[in-house]
C-alpha cells in the first residue's frame, strides 16, 4: 500500500467536500468516507486567494479544534463577519487536549470573512479569520 497514494486521495476527497470515495486501480482497492460534522453550520473551505485580497488573516497558531460560538447552541459568537475589531479582541479559541487558547486580533478593522466552520479541526498556521485592516 503507498501511503503518500492514500494521502493524496484523502486530500482530494477533502478538497472537493466528498462523502465518499472508492478507487479501484489493480490490486489497489480504497474505500473512504467522511466522518459526520457534529456542527449544524456549513463548513466553509479555506479560500487560497485570501492573501491577495489585500485582507489581513488571523492564522491558528496550534492544532485543534476552533470554535467561534461561545456556547453549544450557537446563539453567542466570538465574532461574527462585519464585525467591528480592535487589536487584542478574543475572535474564537482553539481547543487541544481540553485546554482552550484564545485566538487574538492583531489589527483593527473589520471580519471580512470566517475561513473555518465552528468546531472544525485546524492545523498550525492555517488561515482562520481574514480582516480588512482600518485604513484599507
Amino acid at each position: 500500500m503507498d501511503v503518500e497514494k492514500v494521502k493524496a486521495y484523502a486530500a482530494l476527497m477533502q478538497e472537493q467536500q466528498l462523502k465518499v470515495l472508492t478507487v479501484e486501480d489493480g490490486d489497489f482497492k480504497l474505500h473512504l468516507e467522511a466522518q459526520e460534522k457534529t456542527s449544524a453550520q456549513p463548513q466553509p473551505a479555506v479560500k487560497d486567494d485570501a492573501g491577495d485580497s489585500g485582507a489581513h488573516t488571523i492564522d491558528a497558531g496550534q492544532v485543534g479544534t476552533f470554535y467561534i460560538d461561545k456556547d453549544e447552541d450557537g446563539k453567542d459568537t466570538y465574532t461574527a463577519e462585519g464585525e467591528a475589531v480592535k487589536k487584542g479582541d478574543v475572535l474564537g479559541v482553539i481547543e487541544a487536549m481540553k485546554v482552550f487558547n484564545d485566538v487574538v486580533s492583531d489589527v483593527d478593522g473589520t471580519v471580512e470573512e470566517i475561513l473555518v466552520g465552528n468546531g472544525e479541526g485546524v492545523e498550525y498556521g492555517q488561515p482562520l479569520i481574514s480582516i480588512r485592516q482600518e485604513g484599507d
